[in-house]
């Protein structure tokens, strides 16, 4: 890409009588890798895509493309971001949603079409040119874009969709932070060397996480929690509205019938829960939803998995969760106490976890699996929390939580309890 930037006339340097002003601004730099192998029918499509996943992902994280001040090549742009711009919202929330969208479109697309994205972040000073902004920040961007670090990286990542490098400055300030779920390990020092430039930076690849370490023999679903046995409907509290008895769904059509293999996973849970192994039993409901929308090899859900879901099996699963809780486990139980919340994007997710019980608030650190299931609260609509344990051994297994809770509850809306 080249590395000249928006022109100057639309920035707020250019002032009357020579006026020169200095700012500092945060840059992102994005570049399709291979753009040049793919025919011109390939660039159009591609170009058109890749505008749609910015726009996407940017809007999911709260910093809308709107505001940005943008020269695009055919490969890809550079951009200003505003100033009052949410930094954690750019180096995590955008960086994962720019992730989970390039998943899918690579998933649905054959390999001369998928895209694979370099993504650099730089925070500098700048000031208007005549022929654009002037200064450090736009050409270190580009020069941590081209750099051989990140097309390394990307290259040497093969399930990876995007590599992230980001200046010195960007890690000290913001991944070194350690919030919004930033971790500097994962995160590695490189030397950027482009012409007379010469940096430390630091790169991250979403896609490129660990094998998981579960040892050779161990079963999928080991937990076994230490929580009371949940009374049955019989033994509900008597007061009416205190611990409501489950309620059926609606009586699924023929075309809505389960197969007997997920028959006997519903019935498995059912069994798990009757023994008070919690989370066995909320793993398995994890896994036969996912594996039902033909994602079980990946272990989570995408975004648009959820229209896939059948609407018996989440109302088969609800039922045994109701029944071993008297009313206050469940899908249905969770949508009540969501019923005031508008579940229109990813954005919602920090805000369900404090509803359901999951976080005592919205910035809170999510434990682990095991410790994380400890908070439970008898009367609280816990369960199912929709967490794959085997996937915690990847660092995105958050963001792959995210997307599940949020891809299932929009399918929830379409369920007639």
């Amino acid at each position: 890409m080249r590395s000249s930037v928006v022109a100057a006339t639309s920035s707020p340097g250019c002032r009357a009588g020579g006026h020169v002003s200095l700012f500092e601004r945060f840059m992102i730099g994005v570049d399709i890798q291979k753009y040049s192998d793919r025919p011109t029918r390939g660039h159009v499509v591609l170009q058109r895509e890749l505008d749609r996943i910015l726009n996407e992902a940017a809007e999911n994280a709260g910093i809308s493309r709107a505001r940005w001040e943008r020269q695009t090549g055919g490969d890809g742009e550079l951009a200003i971001l505003p100033p009052d711009v949410d930094l954690i919202a750019v180096v995590r929330g955008f960086v994962n949603e720019l992730d989970i969208r390039l998943a899918e479109h690579n998933d649905d697309h054959n390999t001369k079409m998928q895209m694979r994205l370099r993504v650099a972040m730089h925070s500098d000073v700048m000031t208007a040119g005549p022929l654009g902004w002037a200064g450090p920040a736009p050409i270190v961007t580009a020069r941590l874009l081209d750099s051989k670090p990140a097309r390394a990286a990307l290259d040497e990542s093969s399930r990876a969709h995007l590599v992230q490098i980001v200046s010195r400055p960007v890690y000290q300030k913001v991944v070194g932070s350690g919030l919004g779920g930033l971790r500097p390990e994962q995160f590695r020092s490189v030397q950027v060397a482009v012409k007379e430039f010469r940096e430390t930076a630091y790169v991250c690849v979403p896609g490129d996480s660990p094998p998981s370490q579960r040892p050779a023999g161990k079963p999928a679903f080991p937990f076994r929690i230490a929580f009371p046995k949940r009374p049955g409907p019989e033994n509900a509290p008597a007061s009416p509205g205190e611990r409501p008895a489950p309620e059926l769904g609606p009586d699924p059509g023929p075309e809505d019938e389960l197969d007997p293999g997920t028959k006997d996973r519903v019935r498995q849970i059912g069994e798990f829960l009757r023994d008070g192994r919690v989370g066995s039993a909320d793993t398995l409901t994890t896994v036969t939803l996912v594996e039902s929308a033909g994602r079980g090899r990946n272990g989570w859900l995408r975004s648009a998995d959820g229209t896939g879901l059948p609407l018996a099996l989440i109302a088969e699963l609800d039922a045994v969760w109701a029944e071993s809780s008297g009313g206050a486990w469940g899908f249905r139980a969770q949508q009540r106490r969501l019923a005031d919340l508008g579940l229109a994007g990813r954005r919602e997710f920090r805000e369900v976890c404090v509803r359901l019980g999951w976080r005592a608030e919205q910035d809170e650190v999510s434990l682990r699996y095991p410790l994380f299931t400890r908070q439970a609260v008898e009367s609280e609509p816990f369960y199912p929390t929709l967490r794959n344990p085997e996937r915690e051994v990847y660092p995105e297994w958050h963001d792959e939580w995210a997307s599940t809770i949020m891809s299932v509850h929009r399918r929830l809306r379409q369920l007639e309890w």
